[in-house]
């Protein structure tokens, strides 16, 4: 096997099996491709459309390359692709701290934005967290608070190969999908949003593949990398075979007009309001905000404890917000982060 070879296959739309996808990411990962070789596989497998066994081939090499953490039992990541072009708040983000509060540890694995108004550690830094840590502090704090940050730009030294490429070419490539499959603190359990909802499909089977015990995919009928409030979310679940199901819209959410942002400082201050209600509110974006965090919060205790029902989730993510327990878990994270 030879990157010849890999190019010649991809180039004619032919799709790659797992060990090829495998080799071709080390030759990435270990600096070997010149720019016309990277541009040009990724642009064939972008072109012919990247299969499941292309990404999780792909995001176990990644994995090989990454910093590593121990893990904790039972953690899970709660996190997105971007790439939906909708300018939300970090709902994702949000809700992994509310989760944290319930008692599920998080390793919230994550980056600057991308394409977005604000990445989860861009808000997670105007929250007064600290987000450029050693590994082993990383770990610690998981393992005391229930929660982490994994900034991906620190536990993935060997993307500084490709990302400047991926900047030259300028397009959407399989590195878009990989992120979320590449938590350096090995949970397996993940509830991953897309755009794409084809996507969504490949990325639970990917993750099947790297053998999670469980990952659900989520993409929203309007393109949202989250649940919806106010239209419909494609989900697909390793437990059910990936097959397409809807979660149908609650009644009265809101509407997702009001979880727009124009910036990281906007995003954390609408966090630090919801995380600061005391219980349900009249005010529409209140509302809308605090259903939108708390739906996606209960998708992600549900996979964490499966015999809960998604409303029964729904209810304990809102109680974690009014009794005080995510505003809590918030400056847990600060004062760790902080210290360290």
């Amino acid at each position: 096997m030879n990157i010849q070879n890999i190019i010649t296959k991809v180039s004619s739309g032919t799709d790659l099996d797992f060990e090829e996808s495998k080799f071709c990411m080390n030759e990435i990962m270990s600096g070997q491709l010149l720019p016309s070789q990277f541009g040009v596989i990724m642009a064939s497998l972008a072109i012919k459309g990247e299969t499941f066994e292309e990404i999780a081939g792909m995001a176990a090499v990644m994995r090989e390359f990454s910093i590593k953490i121990k893990g904790k039992e039972n953690a899970i990541d709660v996190c997105g692709t971007g790439g939906s072009g909708l300018k939300w708040l970090n709902i994702s983000t949000a809700s992994a701290i509310v989760l944290a509060s319930y008692g599920i540890p998080v390793a919230k694995h994550g980056n600057r934005a991308a394409s977005g108004n604000s990445g989860s550690a861009d808000v997670l830094e105007e929250l007064g967290i600290k987000i450029s840590l050693e590994p082993k502090v990383v770990e610690k704090c998981l393992h005391e608070i229930d929660l982490t940050f994994i900034f991906a730009q620190t536990f993935h030294p060997s993307m500084k190969y490709a990302a400047p490429l991926r900047k030259e070419i300028g397009i959407r490539t399989i590195f878009n999908f990989l992120g979320p499959l590449t938590n350096p603190a090995n949970v397996k359990k993940q509830i991953i949003g897309t755009p794409n909802k084809d996507y969504a499909k490949k990325i639970a089977q990917a993750g099947k593949k790297l053998e999670l015990d469980r990952i659900i995919t989520i993409s929203g009928e309007s393109g949202a990398d989250e649940i919806e409030i106010d239209k419909n979310t494609y989900v697909f679940d390793s437990k059910e075979n990936f097959s397409e199901n809807i979660f149908e819209s609650r009644k009265n959410l809101g509407s997702s007009r009001h979880l727009e942002v124009k910036s990281p400082k906007e995003s954390a201050k609408k966090i630090l309001s919801c995380f600061n209600m005391k219980s349900e509110s009249s005010d529409e974006e209140k509302k809308a905000i605090l259903n939108s965090i708390s739906i996606n919060a209960a998708m992600a205790l549900h996979l964490a404890e499966e015999n809960k029902s998604i409303d029964e989730c729904f209810q304990i993510a809102k109680e974690n917000i009014f009794n005080g327990n995510a505003l809590k878990k918030l400056d847990q994270l600060k004062d760790f982060t902080n210290r360290s």
